[in-house]
C-alpha cells in the first residue's frame, strides 16, 4: 500500500551510512525485520481468473433490476427463465482495459450445450446498458479472481470453483496434466450438461436433470453425485488414465482489512526502530 512504502523508504532514509555501532546493528535489524515480517507471503495463482459480473434488468433503460449473476469464462450456463428461443449462453473477456482502452465483454446465445450459436458474438462494454440474455438487459462488470486482489468486493471475485485435475497414473497421484484441467462453478448454476453442480464447505455434488431437461427444473427424480475428491479411472493404455475434483474459494483481498493494519503497524514500527537506531549513535 502507498503508506507502506512511504514508512519503507523513511525507514531507508534513517539508516545510518555506518554499519558499525548498536545503532547502525538496530536499524539494519529494523530492515530485516520489515522485509521478513511485512513482505506479503506469496500465493498461488493456479485459480486467478476474470469473472463477469452481471446485473441483469427487465426494462429497457436498466431500471428494473431481476437478477444478479457471477459468471465464469467459458462455462455454459443454461439461459433458464430468461429466453425461451436460446438453450445455453457463454462470456469471455475479450478487451482488458491496456492503455485506455475499454473493458469489453464476448457474448454469445447457444441452441445446444455451447457448440452450436445462434447468432454472431456481441462485444458488450463493461459499465454500459446493452442487450443481454433472451429480452433482458444488463450492465456488465469484470472482477479479477485471485487472492492477491486487493480491491474488496467491488472489484475482487470470491466465486467458487471446482477443478478437474487429470493425471497420467491409475491412482490420481503426482503432479496433474496442467494442459488438460479445466474449471465449473459452484454457485448451484444450472450449467447445460445434463447437470446443475452445487458446493458446500466439505463437498462437490452433481446433480442430474434426466429427460434432457436443460433448465435444471425437471420434475423427475434428481440424482445426486459426490464427487470431489473421488478418483476417477479413465484410459488404461495412454494418458490420462485417472481424474478428480477438487473445489475452490478464493478470499477477497488477502491484504485488507486486518492484514493492511497489521502491515501499517510493522512499517512504523520499523520506522520507530530506525529513529531509535540515529538516537543510540548520537
Amino acid at each position: 500500500s502507498p503508506s507502506v512504502s512511504a514508512a519503507w523508504f523513511a525507514l531507508m532514509a534513517q539508516l545510518p551510512r555506518s554499519r558499525g555501532g548498536a545503532g547502525a546493528h538496530l536499524a539494519w535489524g529494523a530492515v530485516v525485520a520489515f522485509c521478513a515480517v511485512c513482505a506479503p507471503r506469496p500465493v498461488s495463482a493456479n485459480t486467478e481468473g476474470w469473472d463477469v459480473a452481471a446485473t441483469v434488468y427487465s426494462d429497457q433503460f436498466c431500471f428494473e433490476r431481476h437478477s444478479d449473476l457471477l459468471l465464469l469464462e467459458g462455462a455454459c450456463y443454461s439461459t433458464g427463465p430468461y429466453s425461451n428461443t436460446s438453450t445455453a449462453f457463454k462470456v469471455k473477456v475479450v478487451s482488458y482495459g491496456n492503455k485506455g482502452s475499454v473493458w469489453v465483454v464476448d457474448f454469445q446465445e447457444f441452441s445446444d450445450d455451447c457448440f452450436t450459436p445462434l447468432a454472431g458474438k456481441e462485444s458488450l462494454n463493461i459499465g454500459k446498458c446493452v442487450g443481454f440474455i433472451g429480452r433482458f438487459r444488463g450492465t456488465l462488470q469484470v472482477k479479477f479472481r485471485s487472492d492477491k486482489c486487493t480491491g474488496g468486493p467491488s472489484s475482487c471475485s470470491n466465486l467458487a470453483l471446482g477443478e478437474q485435475r487429470f493425471f497420467s497414473t491409475r491412482d490420481c497421484t503426482g503432479d496433474p496434466m496442467t494442459a488438460l484441467r479445466r474449471f465449473v462453478p459452484l454457485q448451484g448454476e444450472c450449467l447445460v450438461m445434463r447437470n446443475q453442480s452445487s458446493q458446500n464447505e466439505t463437498r462437490i455434488v452433481r446433480q442430474d436433470f434426466p429427460g434432457g431437461n436443460d433448465k435444471c427444473n425437471t420434475l423427475s427424480e434428481i440424482v445426486d453425485y459426490n464427487i470431489q475428491e473421488v478418483c476417477y479411472p479413465l484410459f488404461s493404455s495412454k494418458t490420462p488414465r485417472s481424474f478428480r475434483w477438487v473445489a475452490h474459494r478464493q478470499t477477497i483481498s488477502a491484504i485488507s482489512g486486518c492484514q493492511r493494519v497489521v502491515l501499517m503497524r510493522c512499517a512504523w514500527l520499523a520506522l520507530f526502530l530506525a529513529a531509535t537506531s540515529s538516537f543510540l549513535d548520537l
